[in-house]
């Protein structure tokens, strides 16, 4: 099994998405110690209280919440860097991070995809596959052009939706627009994440590897992402990992934080 460089998008239960009780950064450590993960880079939601429109779910989730995070870092990492990022929102074209607190943070990933929450990110309007493709091709290029985020969390996975819907929405963006989206990405410094937890089921991973593909022949910059909320998860990362082991993204194709 190719031993992945880093995992760089991890929750723990500081995330209110995430209920392991294990899920701390000395089991996280453990494990990337355990398995020969060099980096890890621990990224809990956050919007920021001087953001308007967080929802009721997020509120209570703002940088001095997650802050708290530093005072959980073991005093041996056993050989493992740890980082500490965050994933915040993109919602209604604003970011819900100040760049201040971002600056604060050793990166930052920023979705488009979170289309689960309908009305806070995606449009109540956008019902179809071919709508909701579209969103997802706007908000990204809306997003890069912030020149915010370090890397893109979960580029055009429609989170929420079954593997096959996946394809299905994956699959009305065109090569073309792909390619002018990873462009775009490239442009402003915003790298693409390979998320693992988005390659389950093969229907997904055919549509995900089509569009990393197009990412890869742009010239785009790679993380790789778990995205585990709980212990059991942070297996994903092999997915990630093999992946773009097939995709021949050596070393120098992945950010390194």
């Amino acid at each position: 099994m190719h031993t992945p460089l880093h995992d760089l998008h991890i929750h723990t239960n500081l995330s209110a998405c995430s209920t392991d009780p294990m899920q701390t950064v000395e089991s996280i450590v453990d494990y990337a110690a355990k398995h020969g993960i060099a980096t890890v880079g621990i990224t809990n939601h956050v919007w920021d209280r001087e953001i308007p429109g967080a929802s009721e779910w997020y509120a209570p989730q703002d940088f001095d919440h997650i802050s708290r995070i530093r005072e959980q870092i073991p005093r041996d990492c056993k050989g493992v860097r740890v980082r500490i990022g965050a994933e915040t929102e993109f919602a209604g074209g604003v970011i819900a991070l100040t760049r201040a607190h971002r600056d604060a943070l050793d990166y930052v990933l920023v979705p488009h995809s979170h289309i689960h929450m309908v009305g806070l990110v995606l449009p109540r309007d956008r019902v179809t596959d071919a709508e909701v493709a579209s969103y997802l091709v706007e908000s990204f290029l809306a997003l890069v052009q912030q020149d915010f985020a370090t890397s893109i969390a979960h580029p055009f996975c429609p989170i929420g939706r079954t593997p096959e819907n996946t394809k299905a929405i994956l699959d009305c963006i065109s090569d073309d627009e792909f390619a002018r989206c990873f462009l775009a990405a490239r442009e402003h410094g915003a790298a693409i994440e390979i998320n693992g937890d988005c390659l389950h089921g093969e229907a997904s991973l055919a549509a995900h590897e089509r569009m990393f593909a197009i990412a890869r022949d742009c010239g785009a910059t790679f993380t790789l992402g778990s995205d585990a909320h709980a212990l059991a998860e942070l297996e994903n990362i092999y997915l990630a990992s093999e992946l773009a082991q097939r995709l021949g993204l050596g070393e120098d194709r992945l950010l390194h934080i």
